[in-house]
C-alpha cells in the first residue's frame, strides 16, 4: 500500500452473539478465532469494530488504539497495522458515537462510528456526523462504521460536505443472512464509508460469504463487513 492510500475493514460484530444457523457449540471463542482468520486473510491497514461485548478480537498483525468507548450498543475499537502505529496515532472519543484515530503525519483522521438506530433518528444521525467532523483536527477525514443510515439520507451527507458512494451491495441483508432467525427480511446500506477533504473512496468490497462449519452455513454477524480503500 502506498503512502497516500489506506485500506479499512469495518465490522459490526453483533456483541459476539451466535447465529441462529451456527452449530449449537459455537461460542465467543469461535467467533474471535474466525474474525482473526478473516483479518489475517484480508490484511487491512485499519480495522473498525462496532458492537463489541467488552472483548476486542486479537490479531497479531495489529495493535489497538488505546481507547475502547461505548456506543449506544456495545463498544467500539480500532486496530492499526504495526507499521502505521510507528506514527503514534492519537485517539479522540466522541461520546456515545465514535472513536477517531488521528494520523498527523498524513493529515488524516479515520473516524470509527456507530450512529443512532431507527428510521426516525435521521436528524440525530446527521447531528452525530456533524459533531464527528467538528472533532477532527485534520482536513482529510474518513468516517466509517455502522451508520444505520437509509438511502434517503444521502442529501444530508452532501450538505455536510461528505462524499458517500454506496457500497456495491447491501451491508445488511435479512433475506440472505438470517442471523437471529427472525431478522427483518429487508436490505440496507447500514455500514458505509464517507470522506471529506481531499480523500476519495477508490474501492469498496463486501465480505458476504458465509462460513461453512460442520455442514452448516452461517454468518458471524447480522452485518456484513465492508472493506474500503481510500486515497488522497
Amino acid at each position: 500500500m502506498s503512502d497516500n492510500e489506506l485500506t479499512i475493514l469495518s465490522w459490526n460484530l453483533a456483541m459476539f452473539e451466535r447465529s441462529a444457523d451456527a452449530p449449537t457449540y459455537w461460542g465467543q471463542s469461535d467467533v474471535e478465532a474466525a474474525v482473526r482468520e478473516t483479518l489475517l486473510a484480508v490484511k487491512p491497514d485499519l480495522v473498525a469494530y462496532q458492537e463489541l461485548p467488552g472483548l476486542v478480537p486479537f490479531v497479531e498483525t495489529h495493535d489497538m488504539i488505546r481507547s475502547n468507548p461505548r456506543s449506544h450498543s456495545g463498544n467500539l475499537a480500532t486496530l492499526v497495522a504495526h507499521r502505521l502505529m510507528a506514527s503514534k496515532p492519537e485517539a479522540i472519543t466522541v461520546r456515545g458515537t465514535g472513536l477517531l484515530a488521528v494520523f498527523p503525519d498524513r493529515d488524516l483522521t479515520v473516524a470509527n462510528v456507530h450512529l443512532a438506530p431507527g428510521r426516525g433518528s435521521a436528524e440525530q444521525r446527521r447531528e452525530q456526523l456533524r459533531v464527528v467532523l467538528q472533532a477532527s483536527p485534520t482536513e482529510r477525514i474518513v468516517v466509517i462504521g455502522d451508520t444505520n443510515t437509509r438511502v434517503d439520507e444521502e442529501d444530508a451527507f452532501a450538505d455536510l460536505g461528505l462524499e458517500a458512494p454506496r457500497p456495491p451491495g447491501p451491508t445488511w441483508d435479512g433475506h440472505r443472512n438470517r442471523f437471529r432467525g427472525d431478522s427483518g427480511a429487508f436490505r440496507a446500506y447500514f455500514t458505509r464509508a464517507f470522506t471529506s477533504g481531499s480523500v476519495s473512496i477508490i474501492d469498496q468490497r463486501i465480505l458476504d460469504e458465509p462460513l461453512d462449519v460442520d455442514g452448516q452455513r452461517f454468518h458471524l454477524s447480522d452485518h456484513f463487513p465492508l472493506h474500503v480503500t481510500v486515497g488522497w
